[in-house]
Order: structure tokens, then C-alpha cells, then sequence
């Protein structure tokens, strides 16, 4: 049986969220494991319908928590939940993976705090959720470009800056002097993306398990939801972006550029380092993607985008373009619509790459110099499910 205690608003000065803390009591059930005094698990909304929809996971988690001492606080009022007190060295069973499973589609990002996970111990937890199988099985990754990998579980990409460890997981010294991404490495990050959103099926999940985040706190992720960033806007916008298809250009194949404060756009040359490219023989165009989306799964339009990667929208000009993109994402990126995480040394972010744009820290930048170290693991799960556009029945 849940309790619920009122409402407390909690806004900090220069708030990137509001957080709303209601407090549930999880009593001992019949039957459950006896335990010495009441487990408190946070339950947080700022909407009652927001409630009406977690509720049913919630009561579920409820009895996860029982068992394991599980506490679960959500992260924001539109989605993000941290999970603290889970075993997840151990195998979870059937049903807890499917709780794992559902809580990832109700609340789009969660977050687990449980202490040093093994490569095994991540990998194992990754695979309860949606994932092409045999894509991992064989060892053909999305992001196999990032080096390098853990021998163990190649799945995690290691990524970093100015990483002086002499080993990691089993990659040697050397290798982890690959991971150092060079000058400002930050440029393309600090852009609101979706990873792989160019490809015709973009991954699912995408996961970062934080090793040894940047002393100075530097290195915060931002989260926001696509689904209420669509949802939120005026029936004018939706109207015309609800047929619209993006026109991407690979980033990767052409660096170092320049982005506006919002981290909405790039500001360099674009068009002259576009025909650079070209005439390097290097530029990748993939096919248009859908600008508003729908899962299977989901039938709540979401928009699917990577301002890093968004030439135009087809059959209309880049100026054009770019302004209908700017007023998007600076729409549904506001502070109230924003979650920005601060790592700690072991957790895992396990988030909808499909539902949820991110970005590191667009507006404030990286501030912590080459002195710093920041290691972590990265993973893009591939996936066969295909995208469909919103606007199709």
C-alpha cells in the first residue's frame, strides 16, 4: 500500500528543472521479506496525470523494493527516474527485467545507482533491453568507429579526456590514449542529438556508465523529452512539421565546427565545408528521416532529430530550415523542460534515444581544462525496429 504526502516545490536559483517530491511509505507485504523498519521509496510528479501513468509502475517497483531495497526517485516532472539499491552483479529474473523494461518505456530515462558494475555485470543489464540480438551476439556495433573497446564486452566503448590510467577493464595505456577526443572535444556534443538519429533504424537505448566523471562537475548531461517538446506546440507548428523529413550530412565526416549559445545550430561555413568534402570524396548523405516520429510501442508523436547533423528539411531552403529548427528546440528546451544530470563515479544512464534528446551542457560548455580526467563507457544498441512517421496511420 502506498501513502502519499503533499506536494513540496523545490526551485533552485538557475533551475534546469523543477522537481516536485511526493514521499511514498512502502509497508511490508504478506508474504514478503521481513525487514526492521519501513523501506521509503521517492516518488516524484508534478502533474496529476503524470501520477495516473506512473502509478501502475510505481506499484510494481513498490514490490521490487520490498525484496531488494530498492529506492526510486524520479529525476524530473515529464520523465528520468533514479534507481538506487538494486543487486545488478547478480542476474535479475524474469519478472524484474520486465519491470526494468517497462519502467524504461514509462519514464524514458533511468538512471542506476548501485555501486561498481563489472563489463559483465553492464552488459548483462543492457540486454534487458530492446536491443538487436544478433547484432551484439556477432559484435557488429553501430559505433564501432569509437575506440577503443573493453576485450571483455566490446559492446562498451571507451571514451574520455586526458585519461592517465596505465590500464582500464583490460585496454592497456596505450590504447586508452585512443579515447582522447583532442582540442575541444566537446563542440559536437554540446549540440542537442539524438545518437545515430540519421540511420533508418536509429537505436533504441542508448547507455553511459560513468567510470571517473571530471572533478569540477563539468561534465553534467542535459536531457529533454521529444514527445512533450511535440506536444507542447502551438497546433499551427505541429500542422506544418508533422509531414516534414530531415535531410542529414555526417558530421563526423567533416569536424570542427561552431555552434550557437543554445546548442541549437552550427554557426561555421557549413555549405563551404560541405563542398570541401564533397570534393574530398568523404561526404556521406543518408536518406531522409521523419521529422516527427511514432514507435510501435508508442503512439505519442516524438520528434527525432541531431542539430549537428540537420542540413534542411526536404523541399524547403536550409534558411528556412534552420529557423523552423530553432524554433523547435529552443520551444522544448526551456529550463522548466531541461533534466541535467551531475555524475557520480559508477552510475549508469540507461535512456529512450528515440523519446529523449541530450546534450553536454550546451549554454554553460565544458569548464574543466586539460588537467581534468573523465572516463566512461558508451553504448549504442542496435536496433531493427523500424521508425514510422507520425503522420501515417
Amino acid at each position: 500500500m502506498l501513502r502519499a504526502s503533499p506536494c513540496r516545490f523545490y526551485s533552485p536559483r538557475l533551475a534546469l528543472t523543477r522537481q516536485v517530491g511526493v514521499t511514498a511509505e512502502i509497508l511490508p507485504m504478506k508474504g514478503s521479506i521481513a525487514r526492521p523498519s519501513r523501506q521509503r521509496c521517492l516518488v516524484t510528479s508534478s502533474r496529476s496525470s503524470a501520477q495516473q501513468r506512473a502509478a501502475p509502475a510505481a506499484s510494481r517497483l513498490a514490490e521490487t523494493a520490498q525484496h531488494y531495497g530498492v529506492s526510486l526517485k524520479p529525476l524530473h516532472q515529464d520523465f528520468g527516474v533514479l534507481i538506487e539499491g538494486l543487486n545488478l552483479t547478480k542476474p535479475l529474473d524474469t519478472e524484474h527485467q520486465q519491470l526494468l523494461h517497462e519502467l524504461w518505456r514509462e519514464h524514458l530515462l533511468l538512471v542506476f545507482r548501485a555501486g561498481y558494475l563489472d563489463p559483465g555485470s553492464q552488459e548483462r543489464l543492457l540486454r534487458y533491453f530492446p536491443h538487436d540480438a544478433d547484432a551484439l551476439n556477432e559484435g557488429r556495433f553501430g559505433n564501432a568507429y569509437f575506440q577503443p573497446r573493453v576485450p571483455s564486452n566490446p559492446v562498451l566503448a571507451v571514451r574520455g579526456h586526458n585519461v592517465t590510467l596505465k590500464e582500464h577493464e583490460g585496454v592497456k595505456e596505450e590504447a586508452l590514449k585512443k579515447c582522447q577526443l583532442g582540442g575541444n572535444p566537446f563542440d559536437e556534443s554540446r549540440l542537442w542529438h539524438m545518437d545515430m538519429s540519421d540511420l533508418p533504424t536509429p537505436c533504441e537505448v542508448s547507455a553511459m556508465y560513468m567510470v571517473h566523471p571530471a572533478e569540477d562537475g563539468g561534465d553534467d548531461t542535459i536531457f529533454a523529452s521529444t514527445e512533450k517538446m511535440f506536444e507542447d506546440l502551438d497546433e499551427v507548428t505541429k500542422k506544418q512539421i508533422l509531414p516534414l523529413r530531415t535531410v542529414n550530412r555526417k558530421a563526423s565526416e567533416f569536424q570542427g565546427f561552431h555552434m550557437n549559445w543554445e546548442g541549437t545550430r552550427r554557426l561555421d561555413e557549413f555549405e563551404e565545408r560541405l563542398k570541401q568534402a564533397t570534393e574530398k570524396g568523404i561526404l556521406i548523405e543518408p536518406a531522409p528521416n521523419p521529422f516527427v516520429i511514432k514507435d510501435p510501442d508508442n503512439a505519442k508523436p516524438a520528434i527525432l532529430v541531431s542539430a549537428q547533423r540537420v542540413y534542411h528539411f526536404e523541399g524547403m531552403n536550409r534558411a528556412d530550415s534552420v529557423a523552423l529548427l530553432d524554433k523547435v528546440l529552443t520551444h522544448g528546451t526551456g529550463d522548466k523542460d531541461i533534466y541535467k544530470h551531475r555524475w557520480q563515479p559508477n552510475d549508469f544512464a540507461i535512456w529512450a534515444n528515440r523519446r529523449l534528446i541530450h546534450t553536454a551542457s550546451p549554454a554553460k560548455g565544458f569548464s574543466h581544462t586539460k588537467d581534468k580526467m573523465r572516463l566512461y563507457h558508451l553504448v549504442f544498441l542496435d536496433s531493427k525496429k523500424p521508425i514510422l512517421p507520425a503522420n501515417e496511420a
